[in-house]
């Protein structure tokens, strides 16, 4: 029987400035940044999704249209992708606890190309198909062993 995982994927954006250079303003630029969070349930009951979404947008209300660099939190602290991924990760993995779920990774990017993740285990592919390190590393074990086998001329073995 194949293992079945479900989970779920909420999505935010918002647009907001930032600055890599401290208390250099010239350095200001726009993003809009995107936050997804992949979740599985802790309970039987589906959650509420209402109280969730509202969670969520309560939470990403303070970083909608600022500059990032000016809030307390990131004065003395670079607003980068990494810090800013480790924050809302350690932020909002106890906000979903109380909805009865587990914030598996998180995931923050700025612009088309490329994403930072944050979690408490790699999970490699997207939410429909997860798939464990150790699950990967047992493969890719196998694929060496029959490169081996075959280098070394024992490919039926």
């Amino acid at each position: 029987m194949k293992n079945k995982h479900e989970a779920y994927s909420y999505r935010i954006t918002f647009n907001a400035m930032h600055n890599l250079v401290l208390n250099d303003p010239r350095k200001m630029h726009a993003h809009t940044f995107r936050v997804g969070m992949y979740v599985i349930e802790k309970q039987d009951e589906h959650p509420v999704f209402l109280n969730t979404e509202k969670m969520l947008q309560e939470y990403f209300e303070e970083y909608r249209g600022i500059r990032i660099n000016e809030l307390e939190l990131f004065r003395e602290v670079l607003p980068t992708l990494e810090n800013m991924g480790e924050i809302f990760y350690w932020d909002l993995k106890p906000l979903f606890e109380k909805n009865g779920m587990q914030l598996v990774y998180l995931e923050i990017g700025d612009g088309p190309t490329s994403s930072f993740y944050i979690g408490e285990a790699l999970l490699l592919g997207d939410v429909s198909n997860m798939v464990e390190e150790k699950k990967v590393e047992a493969y890719c074990s196998g694929v060496r062993k029959r490169y081996q086998r075959r280098l070394s001329g024992r490919e039926n073995e």
